[in-house]
Order: C-alpha cells, then structure tokens, then sequence
C-alpha cells in the first residue's frame, strides 16, 4: 500500500510538472487531473491504479475515451501525454471547434443509443434500420476523411 502512495504521489507531480492546472486524488487511487489549454477549454483524464497494479486510463473531457490499462507508472505518463500534446497540436488547427461540434454530437449520439437499448421498451426495428443506415453513411463519410488527413499541403496518406 505504501508503494501505491508513492507511485501514486511520483505520477502526479510529474503530470503538475506537464502543466496540470488541478489534480484530485480520491479514495482507492483515483485520480481525476486536468490540463487547461485556454481559459474555456480542459482536458481531463481520469486514471486508476489497483492493488493488483492494474492501471487504467480514460479521457473523460473534452469528450470520453478509454485510453488503455498502461502497464506501469512510465507507460501511464507517456499514454497522457501523447494524447495530451495530440490536442495542443489540435487545438492550434482551425479544424478544432468543428472537431468538437462533431466530438459533441457523437456523444449526444450515444447516450440517445444507450436510451434506445436499455429502455423498458423496444425500439420500432424500422426506425433502428434507418439509424443502421445513417451510421454506414458516416463511417464512410469518416473513412474519407480520414484517407484526405493532410499535413499542410502535403496529404499524410501518400
């Protein structure tokens, strides 16, 4: 346990080291710290470490992702920042704020999915064929996207 605490205690300072604007360490070593690139945008990640010395990592904001379960206290600093320095250089794009709308969308999408399935009642099969459809449509609308990613000019994808 006293082991956890130091670990615990290394990881955070190296991340306040990272620019942390707050860390907060919960009972059972969960912490929840946020990196603030302006005023009105924060990203946040929330990582555990159990006694058993499984670690795991989620984004939680600006929109929810599970990183990974990071093998050791290295592999959970290196995970936070590279997708930490992910969203500097995003942040600097001047695809961000429709990044986000899209980022805000898809979560709204899955909650409305998560109502549909675990409602008492069923969704009508028809309107979930239309949804089936719709959703083919953007993944390959994302799939082109994501074969045009650029650098500049210059496509990545070359």
């Amino acid at each position: 346990m006293f082991s956890d605490q130091v670990a615990d205690n290394i990881v955070n300072n190296i991340l306040r080291q990272m620019g942390a604007t707050k860390i907060k360490t919960m009972p059972g070593y969960i912490n929840i710290v946020t990196f603030a690139l302006s005023e009105d945008f924060v990203v946040q990640y929330v990582y555990e470490m159990k006694e058993n010395e499984t670690i795991y990592l989620q984004r939680v904001t600006p929109y929810e992702h599970f990183i990974g379960e990071p093998e050791n206290t290295d592999a959970l600093v290196a995970a936070i920042k590279e997708d930490l320095d992910s969203y500097k250089r995003a942040f600097d794009s001047s695809n961000f704020e429709l990044f986000l709308k899209l980022a805000d969308k898809a979560e709204k999408a899955k909650k409305i999915r998560e109502r549909l399935f675990l409602s008492d009642k069923y969704a009508d099969q028809v309107d979930l064929v239309k949804v089936d459809a719709a959703l083919d449509k953007v993944l390959a609308a994302l799939e082109d996207a994501e074969k045009n990613l650029c650098d500049g000019d210059r496509k990545v994808s070359e």
